[in-house]
């Protein structure tokens, strides 16, 4: 009888009515979750009455209780989150999950009527295809998650039942891999990166992708009320739309202009589509109208255009007579861009342009309240004050662009693509395609299958039939079992200036060769690359850029493009690791490739670093910081069989032997080095063989190790007394390796210092012997 009481105190009828009204409980969902509901006998609104709430069960997917109860804190005033959201909570702002957002779902509802917004939602909303956050992007999930697609899951609802907790990204704007992988303590507790970040993150000032700076966010922002808590949401409902910045350096996630090509150029119809020039102008005319007897910036755009290899964009403020002189214009008097905020247009653009080419010039005529000057000093963009007339009529221009550019015309170098592909049939498509997309056409393809049991060379054969360009098969009987054997095979085919190895599996931008190209105006450039998106195997984007690998040495050195001695780039970075991930993303001169071609074939694992390294030896290296490149990353990308005979540590210890007996690296990069060596060695017994012996006591290592102490004992290497720099460079290598526990973590920080500790003792005998 006590028990009937309190079951008939708990479900008066006006509670049970108020959930079941709201539209929000679902019965069927709520029976397939919670099946002792069904097993009692309970109607499921009233199991969820009597025990399920104060189990924290949820009356529908998009209803979460823990959330709803830690955003709404004390203001809470019923116990039952449910009904505490349908009488109380909705109306005072308060949502029901964080994929739920009410103020962006009434633009497409307008008024809820008696219901909330979830109920509104669920009521009306789901068959239509909308999603209640501007943070999920339909398309975007489906074209990054190719199983939803082809299972016809609705992506928001997958999202929510399985694809946060299972580390997938709502769209574009939020990085989720990215956001659990800079945070160790979400990993730790369990935490699903979106909730943790709308609910602690933000607040906290972290950030929610590699190219979304809250703080910049907000300092930049020209409206009050933008905050570190509301900046993405602010950023997702208004900001790209704006063509808001959100990063000093990097292009902002998904805006309509985050990059330079994607501003609404107007270009005569005339205007031709070409391959970018090596350089760069924008010509700024936004002053007042000028006499119509005199138009310096006429006679300047005369002047310019009869020179070569320029690319010429012009800024303007009136309807002028641009568009009949061949060249691009985005003009602020269009009734399009009078809306926009021109701070934002001017900001948006000049980093754009600075993000894409760090030499390009900005040209004002004239010169108008400074404000251009400010802001290309401000990113570091040169800028030219073109308002002598006597400068315009008699100026050598070209030797005013090579002062301040480094401007030099020369002659297109040709370009040879190989295409080394074993068993990559469901790829070539995508490949090839990418290869004959390209803006600037190659000069030719040679394809050299290694022997492959699929479709490969009927593909490939396809292709060749309806090339213009001209396109080589080489295919081998055999397997060679070497990747840089066909290398070497390829580059003895190859006739041209610069060789691109373009593998199989990868993709790339339509632009990746013309900017690559444009880099060898420099005669010293040995090596160009650009940053690569990572993909998996059915396309889907795993990372956006390979900063989270490159990070962990330095975090701003690969924000934007720069031009480095190849000496100085070996000794600073690739005398740690290979800082090149992915040779699809590299194009060599040809002349310096050939240097290197016969050692490589020694190599089974790390002959692409090796190749770098030796190439730069015989000249500089440029990056472009725009993922042109798309790198395929397989499950089994790497051959566990070699990682477990330790093959591949003995390559890296010998690339790294050979650095430091011919280059001057710091005593610090030596340490740091050896380090990152140990840290991955450690983490891939851990994976692949728990148990195997540590780094120093493992035979099969005793023989690299001993040359390599050897060598450094003739250097006077000796292990820093407090090892701070060391172990704080270990501790973040650990912090941003997602399969470790924070125990795990932990030990192996201990476990490599521990090594570095012995290899240290072993240079310290060595030296004692040599004394």
């Amino acid at each position: 009888m006590l028990k009937f009481r309190n079951v008939k105190a708990l479900l008066q009828p006006a509670r049970w009515w108020t959930i079941a009204r709201s539209r929000i409980f679902d019965p069927n969902w709520y029976r397939a979750e919670y099946p002792d509901c069904d097993a009692q006998g309970w109607n499921p609104i009233s199991h969820y009455l009597l025990e399920g709430a104060a189990r924290g069960n949820r009356p529908h997917l998009l209803f979460d209780p823990d959330w709803y109860q830690r955003v709404r804190g004390a203001l809470q005033r019923d116990p039952n989150p449910l009904i505490d959201y349908i009488k109380y909570g909705a109306d005072e702002g308060f949502e029901p999950s964080p994929y739920f957002s009410a103020p962006f779902y009434r633009k497409f509802a307008g008024h809820f009527g008696r219901l909330t917004p979830l109920g509104h939602f669920l009521a009306h909303s789901p068959a239509s295809g909308v999603a209640p956050t501007p943070l999920f992007d339909r398309s975007w999930y489906l074209d990054n998650n190719p199983d939803v697609r082809r299972a016809g899951f609705d992506p928001f609802l997958h999202f929510v039942a399985s694809g946060a907790c299972g580390g997938r990204s709502p769209g574009p704007l939020f990085d989720a891999g990215w956001y659990r992988m800079k945070n160790a303590d979400v990993r730790d507790q369990g935490f699903e990166p979106l909730p943790h970040y709308l609910a602690i993150g933000a607040a906290e000032g972290r950030n929610p992708h590699p190219f979304f700076d809250a703080a910049f966010y907000v300092a930049s922002a020209h409206r009050a009320g933008v905050t570190q808590e509301n900046a993405l949401a602010d950023y997702a409902e208004r900001g790209r739309d704006e063509w808001r910045s959100t990063h000093a350096i990097l292009p902002p996630p998904a805006s309509p202009a985050a990059y330079f090509e994607d501003f609404p150029w107007r270009r005569p119809d005339d205007l031709p589509a070409k391959p970018a020039a090596s350089f760069r102008l924008l010509i700024v005319d936004i002053a007042a109208a000028q006499k119509a007897d005199y138009c310096p910036a006429a006679q300047l755009l005369a002047a310019l255009q009869t020179l070569p290899d320029l690319d010429i964009y012009v800024l303007t403020d009136s309807e002028s007579a641009w568009m009949l002189e061949g060249v691009a214009c985005l003009d602020f008097a269009h009734p399009n861009m009078v809306l926009r905020h021109a701070g934002v247009v001017l900001d948006r653009l000049f980093r754009s342009l600075k993000f894409r080419d760090p030499n390009a010039l900005v040209i004002e005529i004239p010169p108008t309240t400074g404000r251009i000057v400010e802001l290309c000093a401000a990113i570091g963009l040169p800028y030219h004050d073109a308002t002598s007339k006597s400068e315009i009529d008699v100026a050598d221009w070209g030797e005013i662009l090579q002062r301040r550019i480094g401007y030099r015309a020369a002659p297109r170098p040709t370009v040879s693509v190989i295409v080394p592909n074993y068993n990559h049939a469901h790829y070539l498509d995508e490949r090839l395609g990418s290869i004959f997309a390209q803006r600037l056409t190659p000069d030719e393809i040679i394809f050299l299958d290694d022997g492959s049991s699929d479709d490969s060379l009927t593909v490939a054969k396809a292709w060749q039939a309806k090339s213009s360009v001209s396109f080589a098969i080489v295919p081998n009987e055999a397997n060679s079992g070497s990747p840089f054997k066909q290398w070497a095979k390829g580059l003895l085919q190859a006739k041209c200036d610069l060789v691109w190895i373009a593998e199989s599996d990868d993709s790339c931008h339509p632009e990746f060769l013309e900017r690559m190209v444009a880099s060898f105006t420099d005669r010293e450039i040995a090596i160009a690359y650009s940053d690569s998106q990572v993909t998996g195997t059915e396309g889907e984007i795993l990372s956006p850029t390979y900063r989270f690998y490159t990070d962990t040495l330095d975090e701003t050195k690969w924000l934007s493009g720069y031009v480095e001695d190849g000496a100085r780039e070996i000794a600073k970075a690739l005398a740690i690791k290979n800082t090149i991930p992915n040779v699809s993303a590299v194009l060599f001169k040809r002349s310096a490739l050939q240097a290197v071609i016969e050692s490589v074939q020694n190599f089974r694992h790390c002959g692409d670093w090796w190749t770098y390294v030796e190439c730069l030896r015989q000249g500089k290296i440029r990056f472009c910081p725009q993922a042109l490149n798309k790198h395929r990353q397989e499950p089994r990308g790497v051959t566990q069989d070699g990682e477990r005979a330790t093959h591949a540590v003995r390559e890296a210890l010998s690339i790294k032997r050979s650095i430091f007996e011919t280059f001057q690296c710091e005593m610090r990069v030596v340490w740091l080095s050896l380090a990152q060596t140990i840290f991955e060695y450690e983490i891939r017994s851990r994976a692949l063989m728990n148990g195997r012996l540590g780094f120093t006591q493992n035979q099969e290592l005793i023989g690299s190790i001993d040359e390599l102490t050897q060598r450094l004992a003739m250097q006077r290497c000796e292990f820093p007394d407090d090892a701070l720099e060391t172990a704080v460079f270990l501790r973040v290598l650990a912090a941003v390796s997602v399969d470790l526990s924070q125990t795990e973590r932990a030990n192996i920080v201990d476990l490599v210092l521990e090594e570095l500790k012995e290899v240290a003792k072993a240079i310290q005998s060595r030296f004692a012997l040599l004394s």
